[in-house]
């Protein structure tokens, strides 16, 4: 199942609410779901229920709880934080006041500034307590205010429920709050939360408030990149095709002592169908590459004294970069070239793979929609995507979906975070999980490969969003077929292109 954040989580709600919903029809439908899964599931034991409410909406939730759980049995609702403010809440508030003035004793509603012994008192002789303070919209620190109202829940003898998120646990998987709720059953809605796998959570289940399942999957779904989705991108090539039919792939790639990458990378967008791939390089590193790689147009560049690309290739840089239909950038070009790197996303105005020294080179005005004029492709490994965003790696890979969602909505541009289960997004695309390869592919020049099919395929007019998923899925299936016949010990990126040929074929048939 898809796991959302708050931000996911307010995006499918304001779709649904496009769709003919509204805000106070889906907290009536959140609120009574609630109930009906407490008298069903949890058997309301006997005795009074406490259901502990913030201002915003998760109060309103408990509002809607409490209106139909007092037909069967005593409750206290405690205002954790007064009188709601957010207007569907408040509707309920007011709406359960009238209520409570009508049935008396069974339905009380206390506050907890003003009534602090009498709230004390309902939560610790409550047979079950529910958390409806923050829900999802919880970050930061607990306030002050309402830290020994949670102690006082967490030490309840009853029964312990959180709806949506328990108070204290953010929904975006960040750190818990010191004195935040620890639920033994968190009820949420719609899809799981990122945060839900906290232990704070308890057991977790989704209850269905009447939000289709596509809006869930057009904000967060995570797809398996598959067989037939690749298929399906990968057309029957015209009977009238000639080179210039399969697009034009620039690759700005190498440096002395780094010859390698950039021939790795050339070779993959070949194998990859390209029409013409002209190789961008410094002038010390042609001499090494032409022989190889015959296919290849080549364009030797101005050099520094240590054999990577100059400032001033910039100037010959342009011509080929005006007339090409996308353009890799980064392989083995070495450290300090973020302003190469800066003017080829200002200047270019077809797709622009980043990989490698090329997403090092990268600042943060750079990705900034004023300055890139190119539809953007980084392909980072999570140690480039860890500084990138300055966090460490270990963090990065624990909340690894959602960033690589944020990365990508923020900045505008498609993202693939390589490694185990490489994944694949870009702005108001699912995300997309890649099941092929194996680990006899982490080795040097597997990255420049990727680039190189990524190129190609972008190269020959596929959307940028697909061409990453194609080419991390076709990357991934000719690993798994060189370990096959060569073992993952003995495997080398070269081998993987190799393969590729077979894979198309299977494509072509």
């Amino acid at each position: 199942m898809s796991r959302a954040s708050t931000e996911d989580m307010r995006r499918i709600e304001q779709l649904a609410v496009e769709q003919g919903s509204s805000y106070a029809w889906l907290m009536e439908k959140a609120g009574e779901a609630c109930a009906v899964w407490l008298r069903s599931d949890l058997a309301l034991r006997e005795g009074a229920v406490a259901i502990v409410c913030g201002r915003g909406n998760n109060g309103g939730d408990g509002f809607v709880i409490a209106r139909h759980l007092c037909q069967y049995t005593g409750v206290t609702v405690v205002l954790a934080q007064g009188v709601p403010t957010a207007q569907p809440a408040l509707d309920q508030y007011r709406r359960l006041m009238m209520l409570s003035e009508a049935l008396g004793e069974e339905l009380s509603i206390l506050d907890w500034q003003e009534e602090p012994y009498l709230c004390s008192a309902a939560v610790r002789e409550a047979s079950l307590v529910i958390d409806c303070v923050y829900g999802i919209g919880f970050h930061g620190e607990l306030s002050e205010s309402l830290r020994p109202l949670l102690e006082q829940m967490n030490a309840a003898e009853g029964a312990k429920i959180a709806v949506d998120m328990p108070s204290g646990v953010p929904a975006d998987g960040s750190p818990v709050a010191p004195g935040a709720f620890r639920a033994e059953h968190t009820l949420t809605f719609t899809t799981e939360k990122l945060g839900q796998e906290q232990t704070h959570c308890g057991q977790v289940t989704v209850l269905d408030i009447g939000i289709p399942e596509e809006l869930v999957e057009q904000v967060v779904g995570q797809r398996t990149i598959t067989r037939s989705l690749v298929a399906g991108c990968i057309s029957p090539r015209p009977l009238d095709s000639h080179k210039g039919s399969f697009g034009r792939l620039l690759t700005i790639c190498g440096s002395y002592g780094m010859a390698g990458a950039a021939m790795l990378c050339v070779r993959g967008a070949l194998r990859s169908g390209a029409g013409l791939v002209t190789a961008a390089v410094p002038r010390s590193v042609y001499p090494m590459l032409a022989p190889a790689i015959p296919e290849a147009v080549f364009l030797p560049l101005p050099e520094t004294v240590d054999g990577r690309l100059a400032e001033e290739a910039a100037v010959p840089l342009q011509t080929a970069v005006a007339g090409a239909t996308a353009v890799v950038c980064g392989c083995g070009i070495g450290p300090g070239q973020t302003a190469l790197v800066d003017w080829l996303c200002r200047y270019s105005t077809r797709p622009v793979i980043l990989d490698a020294d090329g997403i090092n080179a990268i600042t943060p005005h750079i990705l900034t929609e004023e300055a890139v004029s190119a539809p953007l492709i980084l392909t980072p490994h999570p140690g480039e995507m860890a500084r990138l965003l300055d966090i460490p790696v270990p963090q990065l890979q624990r909340h690894r979906e959602e960033i690589v969602r944020r990365f990508a909505d923020d900045y505008g541009v498609t993202l693939v975070l390589k490694g185990h289960h490489t994944l694949v997004t870009a702005p108001g695309r699912p995300l997309l999980q890649n099941e092929t390869g194996n680990p006899g592919m982490a080795t040097g020049g597997s990255g420049d490969v990727l680039a190189g099919i990524i190129g190609s395929l972008a190269a020959q007019g596929m959307d940028p969003y697909y061409a990453a998923a194609c080419g991390v899925y076709l990357h991934g299936a000719a690993g798994d077929r060189a370990a096959a016949r060569l073992s993952q010990h003995s495997m080398l990126p070269s081998d993987l292109i190799e393969e590729l040929g077979d894979l198309f074929l299977q494509f072509e048939k």
